[in-house]
């Protein structure tokens, strides 16, 4: 080759700079193609299916029913309930147990020993779980049943609050007795009454809803918590099925899933109830686990990819000083006489040097 070949060849070589860059790009040690984290169509729609099976799990009257019949074999009242709802019943026992006070002539037993409104009983006496035995009677469930039958009062109250979350009424959202007050007389008594007093006149001119309104808004009910479970049962088994692991996407899913059984079933009391929604306060913690998810796993893929920018973005710059310096001593050798053999040798080493031997 030629001197004259040699200096052509090196002209020619910036013009191929671009490639050797993308070259660099392939040699960085970054995947090619990140995970695809977009939904596709049927992810949208078996997320959404999921959603709709619990909305409707959760507000069937069919189902509602089946489980107040284990509830009332649980206090002692089997009457036409099936053979699985008596085993159920028998297991979830609690008839006698102090967390019910009822007297045969008064009824259900407050707090300070008085007569308790019966639709709302055990939002003023025994079954908050939080409750820290504030008031003229110790409230809390454990305590309670720990006095009446020492450590195997613990397990009681288990079963007994289980068997609660069954009944049409359902079981106090925990933290309800701070909202406790007195109304005349020292009566005890829970704002929550006021309030869903309050919304039953607003929506229908009188206090007729409020039972229903309150079972549905500030309580925990085993017919919510088995919609959100399955909810969560069905995302998952389709995440298993189609194989998906990348973090973002099975995110998305659940949090679609989640969000249409909750907002679904919300919407649906907000029909059922003259606009005021039913609030799955099972599913609250879940919808708020699948929001956080999406956010986590957004957040560490931003991360990766920041990191991955960062190198290429370095790899580029090396690329781009390597060629300036190389330019730099072209000008040098240009600019400095020499004879022909140096110079050819000189370029000879430059064009190896591209040529990374």
């Amino acid at each position: 080759m030629t001197n004259m070949d040699e200096i052509a060849t090196y002209e020619r070589d910036p013009a191929n700079m671009e490639s050797r860059i993308e070259s660099v790009f392939a040699d960085a040690d970054v995947e090619a193609e990140l995970p695809q984290a977009d939904l596709d169509m049927l992810d949208v729609c078996f997320s959404m299916a999921s959603g709709l099976v619990g909305v409707f799990v959760a507000t069937n009257d069919d189902v509602a029913k089946w489980l107040e019949k284990v509830h009332d074999a649980a206090s002692g009242n089997p009457g036409d309930c099936g053979v699985v709802q008596q085993m159920l019943g028998s297991l979830l026992f609690h008839k006698g147990d102090a967390l019910d006070v009822y007297a045969p002539e008064e009824g259900f037993i407050a707090r300070n020993g008085e007569r308790a409104y019966v639709m709302f009983h055990r939002l003023l006496f025994g079954h908050d779980v939080l409750a820290t035995g504030r008031g003229l009677m110790p409230y809390n469930p454990f305590e309670l049943m720990y006095q009446q039958k020492g450590l195997m009062g613990i397990v009681q109250a288990v079963r007994h609050l289980l068997a609660d979350t069954m009944s049409k009424q359902g079981l106090p959202v925990p933290e309800s007795s701070y909202l406790d007050t007195e109304r005349e007389g020292g009566r005890p008594w829970n704002r929550i009454i006021d309030w869903v007093q309050e919304l039953s006149i607003e929506a229908g001119g009188d206090k007729k809803m409020a039972q229903e309104i309150y079972s549905h808004m500030f309580t925990i009910r085993a017919q919510d918590i088995a919609a959100g479970g399955l909810v969560a049962f069905l995302v998952g088994c389709y995440a298993k099925s189609r194989a998906i692991e990348d973090p973002v996407r099975k995110a998305q899913i659940e949090l679609v899933g989640t969000g249409v059984a909750f907002f679904g079933q919300a919407a649906l009391g907000a029909v059922r109830q003259k606009g005021v929604p039913y609030i799955n306060n099972a599913m609250a913690p879940q919808l708020v686990k699948a929001y956080g998810g999406l956010l986590a796993a957004s957040a560490k893929r931003t991360k990766r990819l920041e990191e991955r920018t960062e190198r290429l973005c370095t790899a580029a710059n090396r690329q781009i000083m390597r060629h300036d310096r190389i330019s730099e001593e072209v000008a040098a050798i240009v600019q400095t006489p020499v004879s022909d053999d140096e110079a050819s040798a000189s370029i000879s080493s430059l064009i190896g040097y591209l040529e990374g031997r």
